[in-house]
């Protein structure tokens, strides 16, 4: 006696052919992770940190030592680089005029041009430098 194996239920009745409707939410599955994929990259990834208030902050780094924010700028010079441990450099935050020394270790593998957009997810560390744990272009 030959037994018959019951076919899945996206190809039924379509020896060889996909079901239309399991077709049609397979593709509005892969829309949809798409559009969630764009959303979350053009929020940076860092929607959750505060802005890092930057005019406080050069009046008084130390009060803001431990802190974690969200930094968006321009770099706007290289100020040190050394080899193994990283880059020091000069930021512009969005919408000012003056700048801010940012620490970027070389472990996030990146290389830093003059005139780059980033969103940064700083911590100010020990003397009031401000750390780079992650950074996307924009």
């Amino acid at each position: 006696m030959h037994m018959r194996r019951p076919s899945s239920p996206a190809f039924a009745g379509y020896p060889g052919k996909v079901n239309p409707v399991s077709g049609a939410l397979v593709a509005l599955a892969l829309a949809a992770l798409v559009i969630a994929s764009v959303l979350f990259l053009k929020s940076g990834g860092f929607s959750s940190l505060e802005p890092l208030p930057a005019l406080q902050y050069q009046n008084n780094p130390t009060n803001f030592l431990g802190n974690r924010y969200r930094l968006t700028g321009q770099i706007h010079s290289m100020l040190l680089w050394q080899e193994g441990t990283g880059k020091l450099v000069a930021v512009q935050p969005e919408g000012l005029d003056s700048r801010v020394a940012v620490f970027v270790p070389d472990s996030l593998g990146v290389s830093l041009h003059t005139g780059q957009r980033y969103h940064m997810d700083i911590v100010v560390r020990e003397g009031g430098l401000i750390y780079v744990e992650d950074l996307v272009k924009y």
